[in-house]
């Protein structure tokens, strides 16, 4: 059954469009908006506990490379390209994985018993893969995470929610936002080589510690101390104490953080600046996903809701052509 969304709802979603790199005029709007600290709340629970309730998930989230790999099999599994090389050239493409890893990322899916190996028949050529479906359940899973706190913000993403289980809306949905990431990376190369992600967001775990502290706090960006316990989060995140001491050393000698004399940490001006990045930059793109989504599916809205020029889909790939901003608001972002 169609979701109910009224159209300042989704007029209101449609103004988050975006073609990869995410505007400062945006990021400053959403930085403004009363209730993102509730939602930024609501994702860091919500991811901690849709990776909780399944270990899997868990493993293949633990840190942004990981993360990353994982959305890129989805990616290509849902156009019918997973294979090595073809993940290779979108993590060369990106910078975010270099091959080597790529190689050993799927590996690991594998032993997760996330992708398969298709029977090799009398096809030429590198092997294919495919995901299972305890990896598109898991996906699901965390994308319900997400979209549940965009909610918070703006209604309408509910449409998209609400209709996951619909294997087209829901491909569609990873086509695009993948797409807008894959084309906002490399305007975003000197955020990615900043400390609080190589010291944090790509460090094992360093992404779910995070999460925990974002979780337990009231502001966002964080401006009070966050009790801390080294035990209880490396026995929460599956690594040892040692791990985590050299990763909070590391943070505080790179100026992130401070920890008090209670054990405390106290975020630093330096990572709060890129909080104010990095989170709402996320928000944001699910916003344009959800809108995007809406757009090449009218059929799971009431059909009187959406009119315009978004729904003159173009199909145009946002992840190698660039758009003129007149255009953005019209593709909907299928894969090359």
């Amino acid at each position: 059954m169609p979701t109910h969304a009224n159209k300042d709802e989704i007029a209101s979603l449609r103004t988050w469009l975006s073609g990869g790199e995410i505007p400062e005029a945006a990021l400053s709007r959403l930085m403004a908006e009363p209730r993102l600290p509730t939602a930024i709340r609501t994702l860091a629970v919500n991811a901690l506990d849709a990776c909780a309730r399944d270990k899997a998930l868990d493993g293949a989230c633990k840190d942004a490379g990981r993360y990353f790999a994982a959305m890129l099999v989805v990616y290509l599994h849902a156009s019918d390209r997973l294979t090595l090389p073809n993940l290779k050239a979108y993590c060369g493409t990106t910078k975010l994985l270099s091959p080597g890893r790529a190689r050993a990322l799927l590996s690991y899916l594998r032993y997760l018993k996330f992708i398969d190996e298709l029977p090799a028949g009398s096809r030429k050529g590198p092997v294919r893969y495919t995901a299972t479906a305890a990896l598109l359940t898991a996906w699901r899973s965390q994308l319900r995470a997400a979209l549940e706190a965009a909610c918070t913000i703006e209604p309408a993403v509910r449409i998209v929610l609400d209709r996951l289980d619909d294997p087209e809306v829901f491909f569609t949905f990873i086509r695009i936002q993948t797409n807008e990431m894959i084309a906002g990376v490399e305007t975003e190369h000197a955020r990615r080589e900043a400390p609080f992600m190589r010291v944090l967001i790509h460090r094992h775990a360093g992404a779910r510690f995070l999460l925990s502290l974002l979780a337990a706090a009231d502001e966002f960006p964080p401006s009070a101390p966050i009790p801390h316990s080294m035990s209880a989060t490396a026995q929460r995140f599956g690594v040892s104490r040692i791990h985590v001491q050299r990763m909070l050393d590391e943070a505080e000698q790179a100026g992130l953080l401070r920890r008090t004399d209670r054990g405390e940490i106290v975020f630093a001006e330096s990572a709060k600046d890129y909080m104010r990045y990095f989170y709402p930059m996320q928000m944001i793109r699910l916003f344009s996903a959800a809108a995007r989504t809406i757009a090449a599916h009218p059929e799971i809205v009431q059909p009187p809701a959406l009119d315009g020029p978004l729904m003159r889909g173009t199909g145009t790939s946002l992840a190698h052509t660039a758009l003129a901003p007149a255009a953005l608001t019209a593709s909907t972002s299928t894969p090359p």
